[in-house]
């Protein structure tokens, strides 16, 4: 039985009649014809499972069922005449997925009415309604297509034999550890997710990461009242209650930015923390830097940073660890490993943690593929 994994939800403005989905570093990408037409509100639902989910059944009308190369494993939707919305992890980079979209038609608009009743029924109709889901089907990894080296100009990548991967080995495919712990107590008590929902008034298909969402939005005015929020941070963190135990990584001068500025860095600051959970289940994380073009979450690589000789070599680097340099006089060593990057650090270095199996066999594969009597070309 597939379980659900993750969702988001937003609501953007159809333009052109079309919704794109956009997979991060893939040429692949979905085009979905609205059936209200042009210039009118739709609300979306994202959903990231296991496997494929069963038919929602009506009155959801299914309008493509397809296959496509997902990226990074990172997706965006939005209106073709706009920038794209909300982002969703929906599993591992370089692996096929599958994905089915279902939508219902929003209200009907009335006619012969003036047009002060057409605007006041246009702002209160009911919007179409989206649900995009998305699973893995397999690894589709290739070092030629999938990481090639920033500076490999008319070179050929060697034929190498290339690591074949499950979903389950990637941490964006599995459940996270508050997940599972709650799994195991609804266990014990002989209640479902769907109970468990249901008996805090909220939707018995919501995904876990909503629902703590949820939780952190219903706790915002005792914690603004605990903390001596203003006014003006309350709401911010109403709108994202994924911050409520990070709003001190705000900047101290925030409060005299334009509320525009405010809210996208507090956008920004839940979406990195939302990565970071599904990345980084075991929450062990160090800072290193990243020799690549535009290293993103999730990508793995080789890190490098100046360590202390006598660091013990569980605290960074645990994979794949070298020291490369011995620096006698300040008494430290240049250390390299293979990391996956989660985001910046904020001081020009990036946030990590250690490969898993699956990231490491793959990065391996690539250094093999574009190593050779060539490497040092272009």
């Amino acid at each position: 039985m597939a379980w659900l994994l993750r969702g988001c939800d937003d609501e953007v403005w159809v333009q052109l009649g079309e919704l794109g989905v956009f997979f991060e570093r893939s040429d692949g990408y979905l085009l979905l014809e609205s059936p209200d037409g042009e210039d009118h509100p739709a609300d979306i639902r994202l959903e990231a499972w296991d496997e494929r989910p069963s038919d929602p059944g009506a009155p959801w009308l299914l309008v493509e069922d397809t296959t496509i190369e997902g990226g990074t494993g990172f997706v965006t939707v939005g209106s073709l005449a706009e920038e794209a919305s909300r982002q969703l992890i929906i599993g591992p980079p370089h692996f096929l997925y599958g994905v089915t979209a279902h939508t219902q038609k929003g209200g009907e608009l009335p006619e012969f009415i003036s047009e002060e009743q057409f605007e006041r029924a246009w702002d209160e109709r009911t919007p179409e309604q989206w649900l995009i889901r998305f699973w893995p089907i397999r690894d589709v990894f290739d070092p030629a297509r999938h990481a090639r080296p920033d500076r490999a100009n008319g070179r050929q990548a060697r034929p190498v034999e290339v690591p074949v991967s499950t979903a389950e080995h990637w941490p964006a495919a599995r459940i996270g550890r508050r997940q599972e712990a709650l799994n195991k107590q609804l266990v014990r008590q002989g209640m479902t997710m769907a109970d468990f929902l249901a008996a805090q008034g909220l939707p018995a298909d919501m995904p876990f990461d909503r629902w703590r969402a949820a939780m952190a939005e219903r706790e915002v005015p005792a914690v603004a009242e605990r903390e001596g929020w203003q006014h003006w941070l309350t709401e911010l963190v109403s709108k994202y209650p994924q911050i409520i135990d990070y709003w001190h990584h705000l900047p101290e001068t925030v409060e005299r930015w334009a509320p525009e500025r405010r809210e996208e860095r507090a956008r920004d600051l839940a979406a990195r923390i939302h990565t970071a959970e599904i990345l980084n289940p075991d929450d062990v994380t160090f800072t290193a830097d990243v020799q690549a073009y535009e290293p993103q979450p999730g990508g793995t690589y080789r890190g490098w940073r100046w360590d202390y000789a006598d660091r013990p070599a569980h605290e960074t680097f645990g994979v794949d660890r070298r020291v490369v340099c011995h620096d006698v006089m300040s008494g430290k060593v240049l250390v390299t490993g293979i990391v996956t990057v989660l985001g910046p650090d904020g001081q020009h270095g990036y946030e990590v943690r250690d490969a898993t199996p699956a990231e490491a066999a793959r990065l391996r594969c690539a250094e093999a593929a574009w190593s050779g009597s060539d490497e040092t070309a272009g």
